[in-house]
């Protein structure tokens, strides 16, 4: 994200604010005329909130009202004006950073309005879930599914499309049948948590396969950081765009520099542990009716009968002969 936007964007809010409300719904100034996206900050004349107005249209799956903010479709002399409004004064900072990024986002792009949609989507659904970016224990999970991802992308340029956390998937990863669930253990624990009573489910499934990445705080290590740089060089730009949406999705803001930066790591392992019939685990058919939901917690050292080899189950998962 440019922080020319941002900066951009609020002298034009402070600008607007200084001339009085007129007759029309939204006092307004174009934000550049070098950006292919028709694009306006402004004040709504009913009660000065900022936004920010696109000429344009988007369908009403697209329209949301989340995270203090406010995304659907106004008609005036212009034509339909596509209007992402601030409802909660309390949160102009994070609208700003909103703004600004998708407006970067769409930014010499060939289709700058669904470019812009995109990425305005991905900030709906990361509104939708958060308050707040990610914790440390949240980083470090997120660390360990870049780097099977990674591991995933030097076998199959493809990989990213199986990635499904983001979108909320019941596992972190699925191809045809075959699921990887990714948990990150950060120092010496032993433990592995697993947060729903489905998360096991080997339901409906040809196989499933339990990867835990032992990773130890190191100050020559790794960031997430450096993780993200490493997988947007394998990428395209089309698939460059969609990983960042993901990454938003997944509620790593664009300005996290904390979650990005640290921890440092070095990599001591990837474990893998087939998950069938008689493996350890929770799950609907075998507890009481009225659990209704559960998170419980796997000591990594007693599932040796069902270790696996982490490179085989990767490369079954990219040719799908999984069995």
């Amino acid at each position: 994200m440019s922080p020319a936007w941002t900066e951009l964007l609020r002298e034009a809010w402070q600008e607007l604010a200084r001339h009085p409300a007129q007759s029309r719904a939204y006092r307004t100034r174009r934000l550049s005329e070098e950006l292919q996206l028709e694009a306006h900050a402004a004040l709504r004349a009913a009660d000065a909130a900022p936004c920010l107005v696109i000429e344009g249209i988007a369908p009403a799956e697209n329209h949301f009202e989340v995270g203090g903010m406010r995304l659907g479709v106004v008609r005036d002399e212009r034509g339909p004006l596509l209007v992402l409004s601030l409802e909660d004064r309390d949160r102009i900072d994070l609208f700003t950073t909103v703004c600004a990024d998708a407006i970067s986002a769409a930014e010499g792009r060939d289709r700058p309005l669904g470019v812009f949609l995109d990425r305005l989507d991905a900030w709906r659904r990361f509104l939708r879930e958060r308050s707040s970016g990610l914790s440390r224990e949240e980083t470090t999970g997120l660390i360990g599914e870049l780097i099977v991802l990674e591991e995933l992308l030097t076998l199959d340029h493809a990989a990213l499309s199986f990635w499904e956390a983001p979108d909320d998937g019941l596992h972190d990863f699925h191809r045809e049948g075959h699921a990887l669930e990714v948990k990150s253990s950060l120092g010496p624990s032993s433990q592995v948590r697993i947060s729903t009573l489905d998360q096991l489910d080997i339901i409906d499934l040809r196989r499933l396969d339990l990867l835990h990445i032992r990773l130890i705080e190191s100050p020559g290590g790794t960031t997430l950081g450096n993780i993200i740089t490493t997988i947007m060089a394998r990428l395209d730009e089309s698939s460059r765009r969609t990983f960042e949406n993901a990454l938003l999705r997944r509620g790593l803001m664009p300005d996290d520099s904390a979650a990005r930066s640290t921890p440092r790591v070095e990599m001591r392992s990837i474990d893998a542990y087939q998950v069938g019939a008689a493996f350890p685990r929770l799950g609907r058919a075998n507890v009481p009716q009225a659990v209704s939901e559960a998170q419980y917690a796997l000591d990594v050292r007693a599932l040796t009968a069902f270790s696996t080899s982490a490179a085989s189950v990767l490369e079954q998962f990219r040719s799908g002969t999984a069995a």
